[in-house]
This record gives structure tokens, C-alpha cells and sequence, in this order.
């Protein structure tokens, strides 16, 4: 089972997301900060990061490029309602919250490697 970290200061939507995620059959935990996600990625292994980009302390791209020090194979999505230019070559992909969802869950099968061939196949 793959596991996420969401992360983001607003607990409902971090929550809510994980709960979504987790109905997907991925292990998804939060975090409401950059210093609580840090902890998590060192006592545990996650396939992938999800974070919001404006957060108290640590935004997103900068909770991204530490992660990436230590894990660079893991895949960063930012969701963010404020898309700012300055490091979008740093992350896999950047999301607007307005449209989180199904857009994420597309952007987590890609980056994980689990797209159906045959839906691919189907799409093209």
C-alpha cells in the first residue's frame, strides 16, 4: 500500500483529504506544518508529498526542497490557492485547491505509476 503525506494548516481539509485518499486504498497521514511533516518523513517512509504552499512558518516549496534533499525519488505535488512562479521546476505538479479533487487523485496514479495501460491506451 502506498502511503501519502498531506499536509496543510487547515485540519478539516488535511483530514478530509486523508480520509478521501485512504477510500482509494492508499495509507494517507497528515501534518499541519512543515515541522510536523519533517518528523513524520524521519520516523517513517512515504511514497509521496502532498502540501499546501502557504502555511505559517515553511511554505510548501520550501518543505518540498528539504524533503528532496533526503528523498529526491519522492513525488511533490503543492495545492495551493496562490500558484507563485518562482519554483514550479522544483515539484511535480502544482494544483489550485478549487479543484483538489479528482485532479489530485489523477496526479497521485501518474506519479506513482499506477495508471491503467489500457485507460492510457484508450485516452490517447
Amino acid at each position: 500500500m502506498k502511503a501519502i503525506l498531506f499536509v496543510d494548516d487547515h485540519e478539516v481539509l488535511a483530514r478530509l483529504s486523508c480520509e478521501i485518499l485512504e477510500m482509494q486504498g492508499y495509507r494517507a497521514e497528515y501534518a499541519y506544518n512543515a515541522n510536523d511533516a519533517l518528523a513524520k518523513f524521519e520516523r517513517e517512509k512515504f511514497d509521496m508529498l502532498v502540501t499546501d504552499y502557504r502555511m505559517e512558518g515553511m511554505n510548501g516549496l520550501e518543505l518540498a526542497r528539504l524533503i528532496r534533499q533526503k528523498s529526491p525519488e519522492v513525488p511533490v505535488i503543492i495545492v495551493t490557492g496562490y500558484a507563485p512562479e518562482e519554483g514550479r521546476e522544483e515539484v511535480n505538479a502544482w494544483l489550485e485547491k478549487q479543484d483538489l479533487f479528482p485532479a489530485l487523485l489523477d496526479k497521485i496514479k501518474l506519479f506513482l505509476g499506477e495508471n491503467d495501460p489500457q485507460e492510457t491506451l484508450r485516452s490517447a
